[in-house]
């Protein structure tokens, strides 16, 4: 009976006199069809207007005295509204009584009957709907808070997701960053030029990577040409060992995946593919969109998988974090599988990201 309900207090009042108007209508009737004499049209009236005066007795209450002694004890909230409804249902009665007294009145016992019939129907009505109101409350506030948890809880969720991010972080660049430090200091006497290059795309990189740990998704544009640089960087350090194939639809550049998921299977790829052998191999990296999945593909065509691990994604593995970190992307709907290549040779990792919900804003940091 507030302003909670969504409609204005004048259309709650509209509503609310238009079913006192109907309730006192029939009670009038009611009444007329036992009367000795016949029906009469003043008892109709009269019986209206005692329904409206419980009725607005009630609303009042509701809307104006109800939300300011909400927090208050129950005894004494109890007490205030029994008062409130009391003295409003006798004010209003005795209103009634003053404008037909010849009518209504026969002695004094019959008009303290009439004003307690009134009260009663007041404290009956008005307790009925501050229970209501009551219970209302109560749920609003428990509905609040649970949506309250429930936002921590995509904060927090959305965290742990950055939280991966930076650990993800932790473990790759030390063992990159030292790798090609000793690239760089090898080019430094034979190639200064190319050891200054080199310097400037490593400062790319670690550029790019702070800033995908606070941004949300990345175009897949943006997340391959980071990828192009740190391939540039290790072409330096294996030289003709590394090749790398590049199949990537044009459509799919424009889908947005989070940022940093790639590199450890192209980092896979070269360091457990390609590095021991001494001829080196190709690393391929593919992506095309189709039926609404985006679909990257990293293989190599190196040593291959380990036969104790297959196919198995290793907990606390690069590419456990990768598989953890798109489960909370897509919640769930994504997927990464590694696999043998064709023959046994080298090996393949594929993402399958649903590009409905990649292409979703990420919260805000």
């Amino acid at each position: 009976m507030s302003r909670r309900d969504g409609l204005p207090v004048w259309l709650q009042a509209l509503l609310w006199g238009a079913c006192n108007t109907a309730a006192g209508t029939a009670i009038g009737f009611a009444l007329g069809a036992f009367r000795p004499g016949g029906f009469d049209r003043t008892l109709v009236w009269i019986s209206v207007l005692f329904g409206n005066v419980v009725g607005f007795t009630v609303l009042l209450t509701s809307v104006v005295l109800f939300p300011r002694i909400r927090g208050l004890p129950s005894a004494a909230r109890f007490g205030l509204l029994g008062l409130a409804l009391l003295s409003g249902a006798i004010a209003g009665t005795g209103v009634v009584l003053y404008a037909y007294p010849l009518y209504v009145l026969r002695d004094f016992r019959q008009t303290v009957a009439v004003m307690a019939i009134n009260g009663i129907l007041a404290l009956i009505l008005g307790a009925t709907v501050h229970v209501y109101e009551s219970l209302r409350a109560r749920l609003s506030e428990t509905l609040r808070e649970v949506e309250e948890v429930r936002l921590v809880e995509a904060r927090l969720k959305e965290t742990a997701a950055r939280a991966e991010l930076a650990a993800l972080q932790a473990r790759i660049n030390p063992h990159f960053f030292f790798n090609t430090l000793n690239t760089i200091s090898s080019l430094l006497r034979e190639d200064p030029e190319g050891a200054d290059e080199l310097l400037q795309r490593l400062a790319d990189l670690f550029r790019y990577t702070f800033r995908a740990a606070d941004a949300g998704p990345v175009p897949l544009s943006e997340e391959l040409d980071f990828l192009e640089e740190y391939l540039d960087i290790e072409r330096a350090r294996f030289g003709d060992r590394l090749r790398v194939l590049w199949r990537i639809d044009p459509e799919a550049r424009a889908v947005r995946i989070p940022g940093l998921l790639l590199q450890p299977l192209v980092e896979n790829a070269v360091g457990h593919g390609i590095a021991p052998r001494a001829s080196g191999g190709s690393v391929a990296i593919s992506a095309r969109a189709r039926d609404g999945v985006l679909e990257i593909v990293v293989s190599d065509d190196g040593v291959g998988l380990p036969r104790s691990e297959g196919s198995r994604i290793r907990e606390g593995h690069g590419l456990s974090n990768v598989e953890q970190r798109l489960g909370v992307f897509t919640r769930g709907a994504g997927s990464l599988a590694l696999e043998p290549g064709p023959g046994g040779r080298g090996a393949v990792a594929r993402i399958e990201i649903p590009i409905r919900e990649s292409a979703a804003e990420a919260p805000a940091p």
